[in-house]
């Protein structure tokens, strides 16, 4: 599916709030409401628009420590590892990567105790390597198109469109 500006305008206007009416997206964009739940309905069925969530500050849950585990596997404990992980909840995101390490995880913990108990608990499965957060300056950017363009000699210029 190809996406012109208005279709990148609902995603970014969702992107901002998953719960804005048919209505205010519309005002936004210049769309009717029947049309803007047209767009969106045709966005879901092509997969780009995969669901709609809410963004939980885990410190007044009691999950005050938030990490990053990096996770190489032993030989032949791959993928039990990724069995394992599946069912932890801590775990927020789980990321196969390329380079020097397997997985790249984000965990929420109530403590530092708690995250010694899980990072124990993962190593009969392989070697971790663990970067605590201390801030997050950017959490929820907007994704938008992006265009690339060549000027002058060769320089290419990145800019998005709004």
């Amino acid at each position: 599916m190809e996406l012109d500006k208005t279709s990148w305008s609902i995603l970014a206007c969702l992107q901002e709030n998953a719960r804005a009416s048919f209505a205010d997206i519309g005002r936004e964009v210049g769309l009717s409401a029947p049309a803007v739940a047209e767009r969106m309905i045709k966005l879901e069925d092509a997969g780009i628009i995969q669901g709609y969530r809410i963004e939980v500050d885990y410190e007044k849950t009691g999950y005050a420590l938030k990490a990053f585990i990096t996770f190489t596997a032993h030989s032949g404990k791959f993928n039990s590892f990724l069995n394992y992980i599946e069912k932890l909840d801590e775990v927020l995101e789980c990321h196969r990567v390329t380079g020097n390490y397997c997985i790249f995880m984000k965990v929420v913990v109530e403590n530092s105790g708690h995250l010694q108990h899980l990072l124990a608990s993962m190593m009969e499965y392989g070697e971790t390597t663990t970067s605590v957060i201390l801030s997050s300056p950017i959490t929820h950017r907007i994704f938008t198109k992006h265009e690339t363009k060549t000027k002058g000699k060769g320089h290419v210029v990145k800019s998005r469109l709004a």
